[in-house]
C-alpha cells in the first residue's frame, strides 16, 4: 500500500528507524548525482569536520535545555525567554564567542534540524515529567565529544542505488567551508554495507528509493561499538502497514524467550515455515534502563544495611521510603517494556493471521535453572502480557515443553547439545546448518507437535540419541 493509497484510506502510517554502517566516505554533486572519490587527506579534513558537527549539534541543544529548563522549571519571566529565539543564526555569534569557531563549517540544514528536533526527547515521557514536575532532575547534557548524532532533514537527504550497490548522501557542510576543504560540495555520500544475505535491509531500502515508503529525516552517528572512524547512518520513514489478517489455527507462530533479546519469533502457514525470524525487543535499552534504576536500589540496600552507616531515625526512613519507591518504579518500567514486546508480537501475528501461538512452559524454578534470564527480562510479565494479548487477539496460546528446543536442528532435526557452541550460535554437527540459537529455537517452536517430534528422537532410556 502506498502513502497515497493509505491517506485515502486513512490509514495511519508508522514510523522505522533503520540503521545501517556506512563505508569511506565520497564527494557528492547533488545537481547530477555524482559521486567523487576523494584523497586520504580530504577523507581526514572530512572526519575531523564531522566530528566538529557533532560537538556542535551537542553544544546547541544544550544551550535549548538551559532555555527549556529556565522557562519551566525556574519559571523565568516569558519576554525575558523569548529573547532567546530558537534561530540557529542568532546562536552563531555566542558559540563563536565561546570560541567554538565550528559553528560556521556546519550546514544551515543541520542546525535547523538540530533546533526543530532537537530539545523534544529530553522533555518528553517519565524523565520530562520529573523535570517539569518536580523538578528533581538535573538538566540533561548531551556529550560534546564528537558522538552525537547529527540530525538531517529528508529534503537534504539523498538515498539512491548505483548497480548492486546502495548510497545515502547528506548535505553536513557549509559550502565556504567546502571549498576551503577543497571538497566538490558540502554534501558527503557514504556506501551503506548491507549484508548479501540481509533481504530485509535491501528491500527497506528499495521500497525507500521507490517511493512506497517515505522518507521523514535521518542521521550521521559514530559508531559507540569501534568508535574512530566508523559511522553508522540512520534513516526514518513512514509507511502504510499490510491490513490485518484473519487468525487461523493452522498458521502457528514459535515464541521464544531469547537470550540476548526478549523473545525471538518464526511463523509457520499449514506447515510450511517462513524464510524469516524476527527477534522482538532490544536487550541492551531494557537493561541499561533498569540498570540504572537497580544501581540505585543496591546502593541504598547497601547503605541501609552497613554498620558504620550514619543513617538513623529519620534519615533511614526517607532511604526507606525511597527503596521502596525505586522498586515500584522498577517494577513499572519492566511492565512497560514487557507490554510493549507483547504488543510487538500481537501485531505480527495479525500481520500473517497467526492463530495459534506456542511458547516455550517456563519452570516454576527459573530464578534457579536460568537466574540470568530472570533477572534481566522478568519472564513471567513477559508471559502475562503475552496471554493477555493473545486472549485480545483470539488467538490459542500453546506451551510447550521446552527441553531440547534449543538443542535442536530447525532444518534437519538432529538433536545434540553441541550444536550450541556459543550461548548465542547455533551450528548443527550433523548438516552443518548455522543460525543464531534464538531464532533456531523459534522455529522450531513453530513446529506443530514439536514435542512429539523431540521424543521421538530419543532413546528409550530417555538419553538423546
Amino acid at each position: 500500500m502506498s502513502e497515497q493509497e493509505a491517506a485515502q484510506e486513512g490509514t495511519k502510517l508508522l514510523a522505522k528507524t533503520l540503521t545501517f554502517g556506512l563505508g569511506n566516505p565520497m564527494g557528492f554533486k547533488s545537481k547530477g548525482s555524482v559521486l567523487v572519490e576523494l584523497t586520504e587527506d580530504q577523507r581526514k579534513a572530512i572526519y575531523n569536520g564531522l566530528r566538529d558537527a557533532s560537538t556542535v549539534v551537542a553544544r546547541i541543544i544544550n544551550l535549548l535545555n538551559s532555555r527549556e529548563y529556565i522557562r519551566q522549571i525556574m519559571k523565568v519571566p516569558e519576554e525575558l525567554v523569548a529573547q532567546f529565539k530558537p534561530n540557529y543564526s542568532l546562536v552563531k555569534g555566542p558559540l563563536k564567542r565561546l570560541g567554538i569557531e565550528e559553528a560556521e563549517q556546519v550546514a544551515g540544514s543541520v542546525l535547523s534540524q538540530t533546533f526543530a528536533l532537537g530539545v523534544k526527547p529530553d522533555f518528553q515521557g517519565e524523565h520530562g515529567k520529573g523535570l517539569l514536575l518536580k523538578g528533581e532532575r538535573q538538566i540533561p547534557l548531551h556529550r560534546t565529544d564528537g558522538t552525537h548524532p547529527i540530525p538531517q532533514r529528508a529534503t537534504e537527504t539523498r538515498l539512491f542505488q548505483v548497480e548492486k550497490n546502495f548510497y545515502v548522501a547528506m548535505q553536513v557542510f557549509a559550502e565556504t567551508w567546502a571549498k576551503k576543504q577543497e571538497l566538490p560540495s558540502g554534501w558527503l555520500a557514504f556506501p551503506i554495507k548491507v549484508k548479501p544475505r540481509d533481504k530485509t535491509m535491501a528491500g527497506q531500502l528499495l521500497k525507500t528509493i521507490g517511493g512506497e515508503w517515505k522518507l521523514k529525516n535521518s542521521r550521521l552517528m559514530r559508531n559507540p561499538r569501534t568508535g574512530g572512524n566508523r559511522w553508522l547512518g540512520q534513516i526514518v520513514v513512514a509507511f502504510a502497514p499490510e491490513p490485518f489478517k484473519k487468525m487461523t489455527r493452522s498458521v502457528v507462530m514459535g515464541i521464544d524467550l531469547g537470550v540476548n533479546v526478549p523473545a525471538c519469533l518464526h511463523i509457520s502457514e499449514n506447515g510450511k515455515p517462513l524464510p524469516w525470524a524476527m527477534m522482538v525487543g532490544r536487550g541492551r535499552d531494557m537493561l541499561n534502563t533498569r540498570n540504572l534504576i537497580r544501581s540505585e536500589i543496591v546502593h541504598i540496600i547497601k547503605a541501609l544495611k552497613s554498620k558504620d552507616s550514619p543513617l538513623d531515625g529519620k534519615a533511614r526512613a526517607i532511604y526507606r521510603d525511597k527503596l521502596r519507591d525505586l522498586r515500584k518504579r522498577e517494577r513499572r518500567v519492566m511492565k512497560m517494556a514487557s507490554q510493549t514486546v507483547a504488543a510487538r508480537i500481537a501485531d505480527t501475528a495479525k500481520r500473517h493471521g497467526a492463530g495459534t501461538w506456542q511458547m516455550e512452559d517456563l519452570s516454576p524454578d527459573i530464578k534457579t535453572d536460568q537466574p540470568w534470564l530472570a533477572r534481566n527480562w522478568a519472564p513471567g510479565m513477559l508471559l502475562d502480557a503475552v496471554r493477555w494479548q493473545a486472549r485480545q487477539c483470539g488467538a490459542e496460546l500453546v506451551m510447550v515443553n521446552p527441553a531440547y528446543t534449543s538443542q535442536r536442528c530447525a532444518r534437519c532435526g538432529h538433536i545434540d547439545p553441541q550444536n550450541r557452541p556459543k550461548q548465542t550460535d547455533f551450528k548443527c554437527m550433523a548438516c552443518g546448518h548455522e543460525d543464531n540459537a534464538d531464532k533456531n529455537a523459534a522455529r522450531n517452536l513453530s513446529v506443530v507437535g514439536i514435542e512429539k517430534l523431540i521424543a521421538d528422537f530419543k532413546a528409550p532410556n530417555g538419553a538423546v540419541q
